[in-house]
């Protein structure tokens, strides 16, 4: 059974929370801006709708020591494992996001886009950041995985070829 599954990632705040559904792979499903007071319903609201959601990543940063322990009771309430992530610097990088999605026009392309902040929040994005930083530390931890499974893999190998080599030989003097 080939079954679809996502990472909720959530930039909590105070006022305002920024979610994000990605793909294990950090390709974006949904994102949106939610009133931090509607977290609970809001969040069982995605996880009915998306039933795909296998883990919760919840920012580090302001307000996390509040949402943190509500994400993880919905967390156990769905069977979906939940962890924090640093979330330093995103904002910034959210910045940077939401300037690809939305190029400048007009006279605001003359200006380095370093130099100019977004018209709107970007808490969604940054909830995309906080779920792309999540599945590269996924990859990473995958690919050290790898790594030791293939050397394993040649340690097997190298068994193989020394046994081989043994009953070869034993083999020839018969």
């Amino acid at each position: 059974m080939n079954e679809i599954s996502y990472i909720l990632a959530v930039d909590p705040g105070n006022e305002k929370t920024g979610i994000a559904i990605v793909s294990p792979a950090g390709e974006l499903i949904y994102r949106n801006i939610i009133e931090s007071i509607q977290l609970l319903t809001d969040v069982e609201s995605i996880i009915t709708q998306y039933h795909g959601i296998q883990h919760i990543v919840c920012g580090n940063g302001t307000n996390h020591k509040h949402v943190y322990p509500l994400l993880q009771q919905i967390g156990r309430n769905h069977k979906i494992t939940t962890s924090l992530i640093d979330e330093s610097h995103t904002t910034e990088e959210a910045r940077k996001l939401y300037w690809e999605y939305n190029p400048p026009t007009g006279w605001r392309r003359c200006i380095p886009k370093g130099m100019q902040f977004p018209p709107e929040p970007v808490d969604d994005l940054t909830a995309l950041v906080i779920g792309r930083r999540y599945t590269k530390q996924l990859d990473t931890h995958m690919s050290q995985s790898e790594e030791s499974k293939l050397s394993l893999d040649e340690l097997n190998q190298k068994r193989h070829e020394a046994i081989k080599r043994l009953y070869d030989k034993g083999d020839l003097h018969e």
